[in-house]
């Protein structure tokens, strides 16, 4: 029987299957890989059984067939250690997507664990998406700071033509009117963030007393 540490145990083969999944298996990984440890390992992942299909069509490139009894019993050994609730929490906290392999004597419980830890993971995710976004208007504001500083250097320059300060006019009013909307909207994300963190908070105070 497989247990949690084969995962972190994976033959060489395995590994080199893991590595050549982008780039397309190398003969040596299609005949010397291990497919009950492949199977073993995807199924702890949470990946699909029709995983096996894009090693089937990889192998196939070398005249290779992947032993397909193997691997579903890897498989099927892994998914029991990846439908455990306790994991069901980690892998939505992580924000992976889950592809429906929990048997039905599992999925309830493990599909209750996920959301709550994918609601989480949604929660403290929108909070670094605020940031991310007050960051960025920081900077455009910088920039706008930094080129109205050179467009007011350039209106008293002697060679600058009427023509050329007139525009020069036209387009401050633009950045200032940028700047206000920049500021504007982080003033609104700011809120925003507030209210993100109370939720969050609440969530956080809701999981605690469930322990």
């Amino acid at each position: 029987m497989f247990r949690a540490a084969s995962v972190r145990a994976m033959t060489v083969p395995a590994v080199l299957l893991a590595l050549a999944g982008c780039a397309g298996m190398s003969e040596q990984a299609c005949l010397t890989s291990d497919w009950r440890t492949v199977g073993f390992e995807d199924g702890s992942l949470g990946r699909s059984e029709a995983t096996i299909a894009t090693y089937r069509k990889q192998c196939a490139e070398h005249g290779v067939q992947p032993n397909l009894d193997a691997y579903r019993e890897g498989h099927a050994a892994g998914v029991d250690v990846y439908c455990r609730a306790g994991n069901g929490f980690e892998v939505g906290h992580s924000g992976s997507v889950y592809q429906g392999v929990c048997p039905t004597n599992l999925e309830p419980e493990f599909l209750a664990s996920y959301k709550t830890g994918y609601r989480l993971y949604e929660l403290e995710s929108a909070g670094r998406n605020i940031d991310a976004q007050v960051a960025s208007n920081n900077y455009e504001q910088e920039r706008i700071r930094a080129e109205l500083t050179s467009i007011a250097a350039a209106m008293v320059a002697s060679d600058t033509t009427a023509e050329q300060r007139v525009l020069m006019v036209s387009h401050s009013a633009e950045l200032g009117r940028r700047y206000s909307e920049l500021t504007n909207a982080t003033r609104s994300l700011e809120r925003e963030r507030v209210a993100k963190d109370r939720e969050l908070h609440e969530f956080q105070q809701t999981l605690a007393a469930r322990l």
